[in-house]
């Protein structure tokens, strides 16, 4: 019997060796996987870091479309006050047409649509340099707040809008003067 003992203890012996082996290849298998686990957290890792990088970067740039957006609104802002202001002079300047071209004996020295053509003038006039004014402050608070946190755009100083806005004001002002003082 120990004879056939032997038989059976080679061919136990060849399965525990396979099984080793084959032990061995899984114990492989399973470190290949591992790398590869950790290969692809790696990339989620570089890939969560790209996101986050082009999300700053998104952000960054939407912050520069919010400040220039910034500047048109402005430049809207001034160009309708620069709007009222001329549509100021001409209701000036119709009132005293309506005077020069009415007949003598209906023009009289206080007629009133002079009057009114003249103060409604003058009142469109200051409310186009209140609000070029109203609107250069606002904005100068706007990029003063933005500096804080972002660097302004290229070619986008701080002061050359507001300035343009003090310009407009300044020109309301003259007109006004003029309106009031050498032309009554």
């Amino acid at each position: 019997m120990a004879e056939q003992d032997e038989p059976e203890q080679i061919r136990l012996m060849k399965q525990l060796v396979d099984l080793s082996i084959e032990r061995t290849e899984l114990a492989k298998e399973r470190n290949r996987m591992s790398a590869e686990r950790s290969e692809m957290s790696a990339d989620r890792s570089r890939m969560s870091e790209d996101r986050s990088r082009m999300s700053a970067d998104r952000s960054e740039m939407s912050a520069e479309r919010s400040y220039m957006n910034a500047e048109r609104t402005l430049s809207v802002w001034v160009r309708t006050s620069l709007a009222l202001m001329i549509f100021g002079i001409a209701l000036d300047r119709f009132g005293l047409l309506v005077r020069e071209r009415l007949p003598a004996r209906l023009a009289h020295p206080h007629a009133y649509s002079n009057d009114l053509s003249n103060w409604t003038g003058a009142a469109l006039v200051a409310f186009g340099v209140l609000m070029a004014v109203v609107t250069g402050v606002r904005f100068l608070a706007y990029s003063r707040t933005y500096q804080r946190s972002h660097k302004v755009p290229y070619h986008h100083g701080p002061f050359l809008a507001p300035m343009f806005a003090l310009l407009a004001a300044l020109f309301g002002i003259v007109l006004l003067l003029m309106m009031l003082v050498f032309f009554p």
